[in-house]
């Protein structure tokens, strides 16, 4: 109860009076005394709390308006009724009674709240959510007379808490559960799995060609898309279980109290709901399907992010195999361990950004024709230095950072880390002629070509510099460049007008590479390792390597040969005719630093 409420009954009580309503307001015969009581008795009435007084038998004695209103009924049909005959009051989420303590309130002699989130049935069985409090009134000599029962409407508030409780809890595109509820829900399947020993299912979902809708037609009618499949997925969905969005087009279900055939034809049943779906957004219907992974929940199971991770991974094993499929995880799952062994990589590679523990090497590409000994050449390699200071060779990790989008802040690590090193080297060059001339090719992937954010970066750096685009070469895989031609073509262009040369790497290993050389503005070819390797002993690979040589010149393009590891392979190479070879017997990689200090 607000202080100024307790004032107010203090005053009426010091008048002598537990009964206001025997009182009237305002005569025209009241006393100087009686203004204090009448100014009580009027603010009383104003109140917003309903009031409402007992004598020691529970016998209202007094109800002031906010409480007629609460009850529905006027005072005249309250005053002289117990209290615990008027008011009825249950518990909003059980529906249960709940008693007004005022037994307990005078026999303690103290204020006690009525605990929980009450409702107050009115006369109409309208309920009127409400707080309250009960606590002894007592006349001027101090003796306990009664008790006041004050209540406060709290419907408007009890309103915005269970809707922000909901918003919590709820995905504002959908209204599904969200992640964190849907998180909170499989813990508590996994710990009823232990306790109760009930079986469930967890189940991971994620759209195929999602993106194509997004990218075609903008955001809203994606999430437009997203809202109807929900709809249309809804009535699929058994009372029991739990569906929720957990991000994207991600979404996440929980089959409760079922074993893991019983869930894989419900999820079977919902992908093929998914398969007969369309989806018109203006002058374009479109079909998508979906991509499953299902976790049976047992007693191994223990941690919710684990049993989720493994749920993930099935899932992309799915979408890895051709997408519009289910994948149920098995303990002994090849395809799950290599998943997961991925993710590993994808902790270890995110901690050695966040530590700085990338170094740049550099390997010598060298003339294998008489090409002049004024200029050298340089690739520069991206090693990882593990927890112990051990290297750690791309190869271990590139795929992870592939599949999981991390080779874009991987080429702006070295772009701005080989820049700084070479742009430094320039300079010492400009102060002594007499040092060679040296170019160095840097690698970028396929996603760094699309990447607006790289691809403005890399221009950052370049300004930084001053005539370093004239010493740069950027290497770009042939699959990368034929998978992203047009953006290939376009970042080719912007940089070869900043001095920048490129190479394609790895050339030979599409079904149509000569096809879409012509395409590639580029000035080194470099043949892929697999067909240098045995050229000595295979005359296919020969010829493959003699083939590529002889197209390039013929476009006026040097050729550079990997993996040169024998004196055979050298000469080999010569006869053939390729420009450049690069190896560890012509050149083992040495620290980019080191290399450039001496």
């Amino acid at each position: 109860m607000a202080m100024w409420t307790w004032v107010l009954l203090g005053v009426l009580a010091g008048v002598g009076t537990l009964g206001i309503v025997r009182f009237g307001i305002g005569g025209g015969g009241a006393s100087n005394a009686d203004w204090p009581r009448q100014r009580a008795e009027a603010a009383l009435r104003s109140l917003a709390d309903g009031v409402l007084t007992t004598d020691l038998d529970g016998a209202l004695d007094y109800v002031n308006p906010m409480a007629e209103a609460l009850l529905e009924r006027p005072a005249s049909e309250l005053v002289g009724r117990s209290l615990q005959s008027v008011l009825h009051m249950v518990d909003d989420e059980t529906g249960q009674p709940a008693p007004v303590p005022v037994t307990q309130c005078l026999e303690q002699d103290r204020s006690v709240r009525i605990k929980g989130e009450l409702c107050l049935i009115g006369a109409s069985g309208r309920r009127h959510p409400v707080s309250g409090s009960v606590s002894p009134m007592r006349d001027p000599a101090g003796r306990v007379r009664g008790c006041v029962l004050v209540l406060q409407d709290v419907g408007r508030a009890r309103e915005i808490s269970h809707l922000l409780a909901y918003q919590a809890r709820h995905d504002d595109l959908t209204g599904l559960a969200n992640r964190r509820e849907f998180e909170h829900q499989v813990q508590q399947a996994i710990d009823s799995v232990h306790e109760q020993q009930r079986r469930h299912v967890l189940c991971y979902l994620d759209l195929d060609q999602f993106r194509v809708i997004n990218d075609t037609c903008g955001h809203m009618a994606g999430d437009a898309l997203l809202k109807k499949l929900t709809e249309a997925l809804r009535p699929h969905v058994r009372e029991g279980d739990s569906m929720a969005r957990l991000g994207g087009d991600e979404f996440g279900l929980l089959f409760r109290d079922c074993d893991a055939e019983e869930a894989l034809a419900r999820a079977e049943e919902l992908r093929e709901t998914v398969r007969r779906f369309r989806f018109a957004w203006e002058d374009k219907t479109f079909e998508i399907a979906v991509s499953m992974g299902m976790v049976p929940l047992t007693r191994e199971h223990h941690n919710m992010t684990a049993v989720m991770s493994l749920a993930d991974s099935a899932c992309y094993v799915a979408k890895e195999r051709g997408g519009a499929r289910i994948h149920v995880y098995q303990a002994d799952d090849d395809a799950l361990i290599r998943r997961q062994g991925e993710m590993q990589w994808v902790h270890r590679i995110t901690q050695a950004y966040a530590e700085n523990r990338f170094v740049l090497y550099a390997q010598e590409v060298v003339p294998l024709r008489d090409q002049g000994a004024s200029e050298q050449r340089y690739e520069i390699l991206l090693r990882m230095l593990d927890d112990s200071g051990d290297l750690v060779l791309p190869m271990e990790y590139i795929r992870a950072a592939e599949r999981y989008n991390m080779m874009a802040d991987l080429d702006r690590w070295v772009v701005s880390n080989a820049f700084a090193v070479i742009g430094s080297y320039l300079e010492r060059q400009r102060q002594n002629p007499e040092l060679p001339v040296r170019h160095f090719a840097v690698n970028l992937s396929g996603q760094s070509l699309g990447d607006e954010r790289t691809v403005e970066f890399v221009r950052e750096q370049l300004d930084r510099y001053p005539d370093l685009g004239g010493h740069v070469i950027f290497e770009i895989t042939e699959t990368a460049a034929v998978s992203n031609l047009a953006q290939a073509v376009r970042f080719i262009s912007t940089f070869r007008e900043l001095g920048c040369r490129f190479a394609l790497d790895d050339f030979g290993t599409g079904v149509s590479s000569f096809a879409h050389l012509k395409n590639l503005d580029v000035d080194y070819l470099k043949i892929d390792g697999a067909f240098v390797r045995d050229l000595v002993f295979d005359p296919v690979n020969f010829a493959m390597v003699g083939s590529i040589n002889h197209i390039g010149h013929v476009m006026n393009i040097k050729t550079i040969a990997e993996y040169v590891d024998t004196i055979e392979i050298r000469d080999r190479l010569r006869d053939i005719g390729v420009d450049f070879g690069q190896g560890n017997w012509l050149s083992r990689p040495a620290r980019l630093s080191d290399l450039v200090a001496g």
